[in-house]
């Protein structure tokens, strides 16, 4: 099982600490030695609707990069994929519509769809809010995306319609779970604990 990790931005910091132009470069550089991919989750653009195009474009020149950057119209994945980012990540909290996610596809083919949960799915529309993993997933296979991602606690129910529809499956967990998840049938986790940045690696 694959190994993703996770990488938050908040305020140009990079996991509590400011960064110098060119840092994030060497960052990613050193992510080749043990990893495919990172996950890149940009909380201005999900929180304010500000992405941090020019800080992620550095990591997605070194390292295939999942971008979450808060897309929440179709036309926004345009925005996020001219980073270089390998896939652009449409979380349902921020995403407007099913429709939008319709739209996104129609102009990139490189789209995860990450499911926000909280006591069930969260999302403005209701065609997402609080349906069964199932359901939305079948729906969501339908548009033609091949790939989610999810939270442990939709693990299980995750795997179960992958089973049934055939998508790639990703889990935000800690690496303690890799081999639970990998039994699941999980293709991969996104972890935070993935080791260390610091510059004295």
């Amino acid at each position: 099982m694959k190994i993703v990790p996770f990488i938050e931005l908040r305020g140009r910091t990079l996991i509590e600490r400011a960064y110098q132009p060119g840092e994030m470069t060497e960052l990613a550089s050193k992510l080749t030695d043990k990893f495919e991919r990172v996950y890149v989750s940009d909380l201005d653009g999900i929180e304010k609707n500000k992405p941090q195009l020019d800080v992620v474009q550095e990591i997605c020149d070194e390292l295939p990069t999942l971008y979450e950057g808060g897309m929440r119209y179709a036309s926004n994945v345009i925005d996020l994929l001219i980073t270089g980012a390998e896939r652009a990540v449409v979380g349902t909290a921020t995403l407007v519509s099913l429709e939008d996610l319709r739209g996104a596809f129609k102009l990139s083919e490189n789209i995860i769809l990450k499911v926000d949960y909280r006591d069930g799915i969260v999302s403005f529309d209701p065609h997402i809010a609080g349906r069964a993993f199932l359901d939305l997933s079948r729906d969501v296979r339908e548009v033609g995306v091949d790939e989610i991602v999810v939270p442990m606690d939709l693990a299980k129910q995750a795997a179960e319609a992958k089973a049934q529809f055939g998508f790639s499956l990703g889990v935000f967990a800690p690496m303690s779970e890799r081999s639970r998840l990998e039994k699941l049938g999980a293709d991969f986790i996104v972890a935070k604990d993935y080791g260390s940045l610091g510059k004295d690696e």
